[in-house]
Order: C-alpha cells, then sequence, then structure tokens
C-alpha cells in the first residue's frame, strides 16, 4: 500500500472518530442540560382518590429506593413488579445511555403509596393507574416525571445530581405519591421565607445537620406531636412536588410553600 494511501486512510479514521466523538458529546450534553420549568400549579394539596391502589406500599418503610432516569422521556422509575432488580444486581449493574443509575438513596419516612403513574389517565381505576415496563430485562414502575429543574441561589452551583456547597437543587417532579412520616424526629429544610421541607433520603443513611445551604436556609430536627402527612400539590388531578437536594446528597420533600401559587 502506497504511503499516500495509507496516510488518506488514517486522515479519514481520524476525522471520523472526531466527528463521532463530537456527536456523542453534543447528545450527552442535551441529555443532561437543566430542564426549565415552564408549568406553574396551585399550592393547594391534591386528595388520593377514593378506593385508590397503593403500589411500592403503604404501610411499611421501602428500605432503599432502586430509581433510574430516561434522560430522554425525563421519566423516573423504581424498581417494582413481578421481576423487579434484586438488590444484589443494583449494587453493581452499570445502565447505558440514556438510561442513568440514580444515586442510592436510604428512605427516611415510614408509609409510602404511589397512587397513580404520570402517565396514566387522571381517571385511572385499579392496575390501570400503574405503568410497568420491561428495562433492561426487569420490571420497572413508572414513578415520575421531571417538570423542570433550577439551582439556587444561581445555576453555576449544580451539575446533574451534584450540589456545590452553599448551594441547593430544585426539581420540580410530577408525582402521585402521599407519603407518612410517623417521627417522632424529622429534619426540617427552610429557606427563611415560609417555605418548608423534609428529608426524607440520605445517601449514608444518617442524616447529617453539617449540611452548607445557601445564605439565610437552616436545617435542624423537630420533634412531631403527630404524624407527618404529604400529599402532593397542584389540587385537582395535578400531582406535583419540589424535591431539593443539598451538597451532602441529602434530598427533601416540600410540604410548606410561602405563595398560593409555584413559582
Amino acid at each position: 500500500m502506497k504511503r499516500s494511501t495509507l496516510l488518506t486512510i488514517v486522515g479519514v479514521l481520524v476525522v471520523v472518530l472526531v466527528v463521532g466523538g463530537l456527536l456523542f458529546w453534543n447528545y450527552f450534553q442535551s441529555l443532561i442540560a437543566p430542564k426549565p420549568l415552564t408549568i406553574s400549579y396551585a399550592t393547594t394539596q391534591t386528595q388520593m382518590p377514593e378506593g385508590a391502589l397503593c403500589a411500592g406500599g403503604s404501610d411499611e418503610s421501602t428500605g432503599v429506593a432502586k430509581e433510574i432516569l430516561n434522560l430522554e422521556t425525563d421519566y423516573i422509575y423504581v424498581g417494582g413488579g413481578s421481576n423487579a432488580m434484586p438488590d444484589e444486581v443494583w449494587a453493581n449493574y452499570r445502565f447505558n445511555l440514556p438510561i442513568l443509575k440514580n444515586s442510592t438513596r436510604n428512605l427516611l419516612f415510614d408509609g409510602s403509596c404511589f397512587f397513580r403513574s404520570p402517565d396514566a389517565a387522571p381517571d385511572c381505576q385499579g392496575e390501570a393507574c400503574f405503568s410497568i415496563e420491561e428495562i433492561v430485562g426487569y420490571t420497572w414502575l413508572n414513578l415520575t416525571q421531571i417538570a423542570g429543574q433550577s439551582c439556587f441561589p444561581d445555576a453555576s452551583g449544580c451539575s446533574a445530581d451534584v450540589v456545590n456547597p452553599g448551594y441547593v437543587s430544585v426539581n420540580t417532579i410530577a408525582k402521585c405519591h402521599a407519603i407518612t412520616f410517623e417521627g417522632p424526629v424529622i429534619y426540617e429544610l427552610s429557606d427563611g421565607q415560609g417555605n418548608l421541607y423534609v428529608m426524607h433520603a440520605t445517601a449514608t443513611g444518617t442524616p447529617d445537620l453539617n449540611a452548607t445551604l445557601p445564605a439565610g436556609w437552616t436545617l435542624s430536627e423537630r420533634t412531631l406531636d403527630a404524624p407527618l402527612e404529604l400529599l402532593p400539590f397542584g389540587g385537582g388531578d395535578a400531582c406535583y412536588y419540589n424535591v431539593v437536594r443539598d451538597n451532602l446528597v441529602q434530598s427533601y420533600h416540600q410540604y410548606a410553600y410561602a405563595g398560593e401559587t409555584y413559582p
């Protein structure tokens, strides 16, 4: 083979690799780019329909959450159905794009009832309210869809699931989920403006009050006089929650709002 021919072939291969790499990088960046919030909802609680079924357990601790995110559809799935991924498989399993494994989180609430998948009709009944999909050979319950993402006090402090000290990320999600905290102790996050959040998960299993929060925000331990029961917001058939994450990978559900609408 002539030297000139060999150089041409090598040059073509280099161009193909560079173009392919750029295309993949652009695809990856489009997947992880923050999703702007385009909806607004009333901060009145949405009631569970009478006679609604519960998926994911209603009165028992759910332990460790096994969740995956489809970056193309913004749907979040939790292990469930007839063939859920076992814990020993989950521990070391690596998913391929556009599926992303959510960080392993130890849950702090005591009661949980998922009463409708985000892609189910609001007037659904019984098992029709739950969407089960097979992904990588296991069954998953369609639990949530991301409606919008933001970072406080500005966008520079959050990247994917990483939150820098002094920042919090806020994911607004469509999630028909009732949650109960029996207490007697909860860990309450406040922005100092009347918005309150309760810690529902940690990465370590042990709540840490030493998160580095934005100015004016506080995290404290509070003793309950009665169980704290959370329902989604939006009123009517809408189901929205704001889920906040701090720099220690601790997550919180908002349960009190300063205003009548969000944002």
